[in-house]
């Protein structure tokens, strides 16, 4: 019997395995062309940054893109093992824990990136949650600041996947703060930045969606993945 220990992803599933889990998988369906791709979008709007370098930030968002589950609130549900006594554990909002890390954590010193990244944090769960169901002055509604509590667990995934980047416990008034820069971007700012979000969202999708199929079995995503793997087979890029 293999033994899984926290922070957890789901049952009988560690967040280190879906994180790694979903980058691989990826990594199947990218070549070279598409972190070119990005590299002369982002340049369009003043980033610049190297196709290896937008590599290196795709394996960060992806392998992070789950980095909330780690809060506390969370991983209450399960025991050392990734075993829980309920059916359907829940990580409803979770996407606001992953988006606060990759909004304030120091994985980059580029503010643009860093929005970047958390815009596609916040809306890889699109399918359920959008942009448009966050408010910007508060939290959304069932949502708690236990929820945003992620230094203990996250701690220990960065390490465990070999990142030396900060975490801590964030609060109401970080997600009041990031919401404010999203909706009230600098005025010199290119708004066509914001669009871009999507080319760090469309990986993150694919890899979560594949990995979470795989690992667990979940029919009711079988039409989608099935034809999420028809059109990545048809084309290495995404």
């Amino acid at each position: 019997m293999v033994y899984l220990s926290k922070p957890c992803a789901f049952v009988n599933q560690s967040l280190f395995d879906h994180s790694k889990g979903s980058y691989a998988v990826l990594s199947k369906f990218l070549n070279d062309a598409y972190y070119a791709v990005i590299s002369r979008r982002l340049k369009s709007v003043g980033i610049q940054l190297k196709p290896e370098e937008v590599k290196k930030l795709i394996e960060i968002s992806v392998k992070l893109h789950d980095i909330g589950k780690a809060a506390e609130y969370y991983q209450n549900q399960f025991d050392e093992n990734c075993l829980s006594n309920k059916k359907e554990p829940s990580f409803i909002f979770h996407e606001i824990g992953s988006s606060l890390f990759f909004y304030h954590s120091n994985y980059t010193d580029d503010k643009r990136v860093k929005r970047l990244l958390a815009l596609a944090a916040l809306n890889h769960l699109n399918a359920i949650r959008g942009l448009v169901d966050f408010k910007p002055n508060q939290l959304p509604k069932g949502a708690k600041e236990e929820m945003l509590k992620i230094e203990k667990y996250g701690k220990v995934l960065l390490s465990k996947l070999g990142f030396n980047f900060e975490v801590r416990d964030y609060t109401i008034n970080d997600y009041i703060e990031m919401m404010s820069d999203f909706i009230n971007p600098p005025k010199d700012e290119d708004l066509k930045l914001y669009k871009l979000h999507n080319l760090f969202l469309a990986p993150i999708i694919i890899g979560d969606n594949l990995d979470s199929h795989y690992a667990r079995s979940i029919s009711e995503r079988r039409r989608f993945i099935k034809l999420l793997e028809v059109e990545l087979d048809e084309d290495p890029i995404i």
